[in-house]
C-alpha cells in the first residue's frame, strides 16, 4: 500500500503537472486543460491503485479516511509519508536538470523533459514556478483559504460518498465520477461555483420578492408541481381512450364473425 500510494502520487504529480506546462511558442495554457489533465490521471490511478490501496493521491483524502475509521492512524501517517515522498519524485522527474551538464557534455542532449524557458508557470518572464500554489496578488489570504476548504470539502464530500456502503453497487464508475469531480473542483471558483450560488440567490430572490405569499407551505409546493397532475390525467385520458377504441374493434369483429 505504501508503495502504491508513492507511484499513484509520483505519476499524479508528473502527468497533472505536465499538463499545465505551457507550449514552446511561451503560451499558457487554458484552465481547463489543467483541470483535465490532474482529472484524468486521478480517473486513470484509481482504476490501477484503486484495489491496492484505495488510491488516496492526497493527504486530505486520508485525513478523511482516519476520521471515518477506514484507516488506523499508524496506516494513515504511512500513507501521508508515501504521498509526499511520491510527490517529489513525481515533479522532480519532470523538473529534473541535475545530469543536463553531464548528459549534453558526453552526448549532446539533455535530460530534462520540461524546456528550462517553460519551467516558470509556461513563461520565461513570471516569477511564479511552475505547478507552484501560490495565491494570486489580487486575492487576500482569507479569500484563497475560504477556497480551500470549499474546494476540499467538495473532494472530500464525494470520496466519503464513494466509500459509503449504500454506494457499493456504483463502483464501477468511481473512477470517472471521482476524476470528474477533481476537474470540476479545479474550476470552482468561477465556473462552479459562482452559477450555483447564483441559481440559488435568484431562485430564492424570487419566492421572497414575486412568488405568491400563501399560508400553507405545502400549497405553495403543490402551485409549483401543478403541471404534473395536469399530465398525469392527460396521460391517464389517452390511456382510456385507446382502451375504448380497443374495445370497440372488438366488438365490431365479434359481430362481423357472428354475421
Amino acid at each position: 500500500m505504501f508503495l502504491a500510494e508513492v507511484v499513484g502520487t509520483g505519476i499524479l504529480l508528473f502527468v497533472g503537472c505536465m499538463g499545465s506546462i505551457g507550449t514552446m511558442g511561451r503560451i499558457l495554457p487554458p484552465p481547463l486543460q489543467a483541470s483535465m489533465a490532474f482529472g484524468m490521471t486521478v480517473n486513470l490511478l484509481i482504476m490501477m491503485l484503486g484495489h491496492v490501496s484505495g488510491a488516496h493521491l492526497n493527504p486530505a483524502v486520508t485525513i478523511g479516511a482516519v476520521i471515518l475509521k477506514i484507516k488506523s492512524i499508524p496506516t494513515g501517517i504511512v500513507y501521508v509519508v508515501g504521498q509526499f515522498i511520491g510527490a517529489t519524485i513525481g515533479y522532480g522527474l519532470l523538473m529534473v536538470r541535475i545530469f543536463d551538464f553531464i548528459t549534453y557534455s558526453l552526448y549532446k542532449f539533455k535530460l530534462a523533459i520540461t524546456p528550462p524557458e517553460l519551467f516558470n508557470d509556461g513563461s520565461s518572464n513570471s516569477s511564479v514556478g511552475h505547478c507552484v500554489t501560490t495565491v494570486h496578488p489580487g486575492i487576500s489570504t482569507t479569500q484563497a483559504v475560504l477556497v480551500e476548504i470549499l474546494c476540499t470539502s467538495f473532494i472530500l464530500c464525494a470520496a466519503s460518498a464513494t466509500w459509503d456502503p449504500r454506494c457499493a453497487h456504483t463502483t464501477d464508475s468511481t473512477a470517472i465520477r471521482f476524476g470528474f469531480s477533481v476537474v470540476a473542483v479545479s474550476l470552482a471558483a468561477i465556473y462552479w461555483f459562482g452559477p450555483t450560488v447564483g441559481a440559488v440567490l435568484g431562485t430564492y430572490t424570487y419566492v421572497l420578492l414575486f412568488a405568491e405569499k400563501k399560508p400553507d407551505l405545502q400549497n405553495d409546493r403543490l402551485q409549483f408541481l401543478e403541471l404534473k397532475p395536469i399530465n398525469a390525467s392527460l396521460k391517464d385520458f389517452n390511456c382510456k381512450e385507446e382502451r375504448n377504441i380497443n374495445g370497440r374493434n372488438l366488438e365490431l369483429m365479434a359481430a362481423e364473425e357472428a354475421a
